[in-house]
């Protein structure tokens, strides 16, 4: 039972500092590369549900430490309007679909991201469309967020089109994972799936996204951001096929 408990804390541990790493180089990717990580010890929603106060602390810290996080609310408010509802439908969705469904479909996502990242052309948003546009990427976003807890794919993609600058897009994503990681833990605690033992699971595995953080930081300044951008992609690749496989074999 001991060597369980290891493996299980092990797990946790390296998989939101895994994805604290990513996060502290890229400002997104904790969830991404967290959650496929744990799933090799717990299920999908214990998984979810453990990323709720990594999240919040984390973006906490990345939205008022630049300052801009005022101006991200007034711009973005369409998109954390649309979020809240898309949350609740995916949480919904997580609490009811077989296990192994959920997990075929994680992989999916990741493959599908990275596919993304490595060949979809650049592309970008013109402020005419923004107000039609922000709402989609919260629902979007809303979705993959209580399914998952992946709020950040789409939500990155489109703050990317829309060029913003490097402070702007930091505050923003800091601004919409807070609010969104808020309505998830709310979410997760109305369908059953966040009880009193993984809020203390969830809040004893902050010091590890810090932790992961912290370096990420230290590699952002001492490694070639493109070569460390294809190592994780890499990554991310194996460990969504390997999810896929156990959707479809078990």
């Amino acid at each position: 039972m001991e060597h369980t408990v290891l493996q299980l804390v092990f797990a946790i541990g390296f998989g939101i500092a895994a994805g604290g790493v990513v996060k502290g180089v890229a400002g997104i990717g904790l969830p991404l590369v967290a959650v496929p990580i744990m799933t090799l010890a717990v299920d999908v929603p214990t998984a979810v549900s453990l990323m709720i106060f990594p999240i919040l602390a984390s973006n906490v810290w990345q939205a008022v430490r630049g300052g801009r996080w005022r101006k991200a609310v007034r711009r973005f408010w369409p998109l954390l309007v649309a979020q809240p509802v898309a949350t609740v439908a995916g949480v919904a969705v997580l609490a009811n679909a077989n296990q192994r469904l959920l997990i075929g479909v994680l992989g999916v996502i990741v493959v599908l991201f990275v596919a993304a990242m490595q060949f979809m052309p650049a592309w970008e948003v013109p402020p005419s469309r923004e107000r039609l546009l922000s709402p989609l990427a919260g629902l979007v976003s809303g979705f993959l967020g209580g399914l998952a807890s992946f709020l950040g794919l789409p939500i990155a993609m489109y703050l990317l089109a829309l060029r913003l600058d490097k402070d702007d897009f930091i505050a923003t994503v800091g601004v919409t994972f807070t609010s969104g990681g808020l309505v998830l833990m709310l979410a997760l605690m109305g369908f059953g799936l966040f009880g009193a033992q993984l809020w203390l699971w969830s809040a004893l595995a902050v010091p590890a996204v810090f932790i992961g953080m912290k370096l990420g930081e230290i590699l952002r300044h001492r490694m070639d951001t493109q070569a460390f951008r294809k190592v994780v992609l890499a990554v991310l690749f194996l460990v969504g096929l390997n999810l896929v496989r156990k959707g479809l074999m078990g």
